[in-house]
C-alpha cells in the first residue's frame, strides 16, 4: 500500500524551487524560498513566482490533477506556507449544461 503523500516541484522564473505537498487533511505544504515575497491575506508571491491567490484552483498553478482543491487562504509554518484549501466538487449537470449549449459562429466558440 502506498501511503505517500502527492508531491510536486515547481521551478519559478528565477530558477528557485518550491515543493507542493498534499497533507492528509487536504491542505497543502508549500516549501521554499520566501525572502523576497509580497504577501497580503488573500495571495502570496514570490519573486519570480509562483502568484497563488485566494479563490485559483492549485492544479492550475502546479499543473498536477492531485492539487485539484480552491485555496482558501495562508498559514506561515517553519518551512513556508501551509495552503488551506478546500475539495473541488465538480457538478455533473452543470458540466454537462456548459458544454451541450454553445453556439458555434464561423469557427468561433
Amino acid at each position: 500500500m502506498n501511503t505517500s503523500k502527492p508531491s510536486i516541484k515547481y521551478e519559478n522564473m528565477c530558477g528557485n524551487v518550491y515543493t507542493f505537498t498534499k497533507q492528509e487533511d487536504g491542505n497543502v505544504l508549500w516549501e521554499g524560498d520566501f525572502d523576497y515575497c509580497g504577501i497580503s491575506h488573500s495571495y502570496i508571491n514570490p519573486s519570480g513566482g509562483p502568484f497563488i491567490k485566494v479563490g485559483q484552483m492549485l492544479s492550475h498553478i502546479v499543473y498536477d490533477e492531485a492539487f485539484n482543491v480552491i485555496v482558501e487562504g495562508f498559514e506561515r509554518v517553519e518551512t513556508g506556507y501551509l495552503i488551506k484549501t478546500k475539495e473541488h466538487i465538480v457538478d455533473p449537470e452543470t458540466e454537462k449544461l456548459m458544454f451541450e449549449d454553445r453556439n458555434i459562429i464561423g469557427g468561433i466558440i
